[in-house]
């Protein structure tokens, strides 16, 4: 039985499989990205590894049976980075309260997929708008691969120049090269050819500065990369870890921030699930875009998204969001769930072969991102210049979901300011349900005045 109608598709397993592969390598910086980041906010490390395995393993699994759609779902960069934040700012939260409130964040998103408010949302937004989020997820992809090289540095929410690092830079390069490479050659899954040339060489690598440092032999480092050195009981030191409910409660100023938590994950995650699968997807030409638009398919994707949360908050990590990245697996050829499961079953094994993931530098992935990001920016040419005010805008929305990644933020405040822009331009009547994300923004504003 075809279950993921691939004859309707016109693609094959092989097609799908090699996009799965490529599609995993261009998201598993985050297997090193998020254990780092939260670890600094006193989470065990090897915990939050094999809970992020775990998640993303399941959910992006669950999202191919689920949906049959090519998407993977993992730990949000941006979300794992409000985390920190939430973590570590004025007003700090213990990071058990902020699984609670993932856990929570979850339950919400559920619920507004379940009382119809995600297709009102929906009813908003138009082509220009969408286009406009895609473009900035592009810049976003974009900006993030470079920063991997080094090349750039983010410092107070700002890219500027770094340093000239040479072996990730000359990588970076080659695999580009070979990805263009391949494309001139029409073959299949040809951002693949880039990303596994630029795995080997990033190897190549890690082994000679560890020859350099340490003297170990070619044996000595492949049997060490190679081999799995965690405990798994580790995973109980952030499982199940929540706060003391009657103690959270007591506190009126805990109450409140753990309530701004709640809504800024909820947010984040809703509308960064919006934004991404309605807008990104439009860059492909393929059957995808009309699978994509379609309501069923765009709920259970922000469903699997919603479980995902409470998931994630009950196994100790941050929560699990749709990636832009699997954009990759898309160009790759990705047309169906295989593509999704595939990359499912590869997070999973990583459970095996975790210190090959976890000393493999992030700039490996830059190549797919830089590419894949590039193709996406560019594909805001294609909005009408005439209409002067809302190009514009659009110009600040590709510039703030860039730089910031934010994608729920740009999707929650532009879809209210865009509302508002285009009534003023054509004159006509407000659209239809604008007044719910006015109340979203109001909400989010007084939060963080109390």
């Amino acid at each position: 039985m075809d279950y993921f109608n691939l004859k309707f598709h016109n693609t094959t397993i092989k097609n799908e499989i090699f996009a799965g592969i490529a599609m995993f390598m261009a998201m598993s910086y985050i297997l090193v990205v998020c254990p780092t980041v939260l670890s600094e906010i006193g989470m065990n490390y090897n915990g939050v590894f094999l809970a992020t395995v775990c998640v993303s393993g399941v959910t992006t699994i669950v999202s191919a049976f689920y949906t049959k759609l090519p998407i993977a779902l993992a730990p949000g960069l941006g979300i794992t980075s409000i985390f920190l934040s939430l973590a570590t700012g004025e007003q700090p939260l213990h990071w058990t309260i902020l699984l609670l409130a993932t856990y929570v964040a979850g339950i919400v998103i559920c619920g507004f997929v379940g009382f119809g408010l995600y297709d009102k949302i929906m009813e908003i937004m138009d082509e220009d708008f969408r286009r406009m989020i895609m473009s900035g997820i592009g810049l976003a992809l974009l900006l993030y691969g470079i920063s991997t090289t080094g090349l750039l540095v983010k410092k107070n929410g700002f890219y500027t120049i770094g340093k000239i690092e040479v072996i990730p830079l000359l990588i970076c390069a080659i695999s580009i090269s070979v990805i263009y490479m391949a494309k001139m050659l029409r073959k299949k899954g040809f951002v693949l050819f880039g990303l596994v040339v630029a795995y080997c060489l990033g190897i190549c690598a890690n082994y000679y500065e560890a020859y350099q440092t340490a003297g170990i032999s070619v044996v000595a480092y492949l049997k060490e990369v190679f081999s799995f050195s965690y405990d798994v009981r580790e995973i109980s030191q952030v499982m199940l870890s929540f706060p003391d409910v009657i103690e959270l409660f007591s506190d009126k100023q805990q109450i409140v921030l753990f309530m701004n938590a709640v809504f800024v994950f909820t947010m984040g995650h809703f509308f960064n699930a919006i934004g991404t699968n309605t807008s990104s997807f439009d860059a492909i030409s393929s059957d995808i875009d009309a699978r994509i638009k379609d309501t069923v398919s765009l709920k259970r994707i922000i469903t699997v998204d919603g479980v995902g949360n409470i998931v994630s908050g009950l196994m100790g990590t941050a929560s699990v969001t749709t990636y832009a990245e699997s954009l990759v697996g898309i160009v790759c050829g990705g047309k169906t769930g295989i593509t999704a499961l595939t990359t499912g079953c590869l997070f999973l094994l990583c459970f095996f072969f975790a210190p090959l993931f976890t000393s493999m530098a992030s700039y490996v992935a830059a190549p797919a991102l830089i590419y894949v990001g590039l193709t996406l920016t560019l594909r805001f040419r294609e909005f009408d210049r005439n209409r002067k005010l809302p190009f514009l805008f659009g110009l600040c929305i590709i510039t703030y979901v860039g730089i910031s990644f934010n994608i729920g933020n740009a999707v929650l405040y532009g879809l209210i300011i865009y509302t508002i822009i285009k009534a003023a331009v054509t004159k006509q009547k407000p659209i239809k349900h604008w007044w719910i994300m006015l109340i979203f923004a109001i909400v989010h504003i007084l939060l963080n005045l109390v």
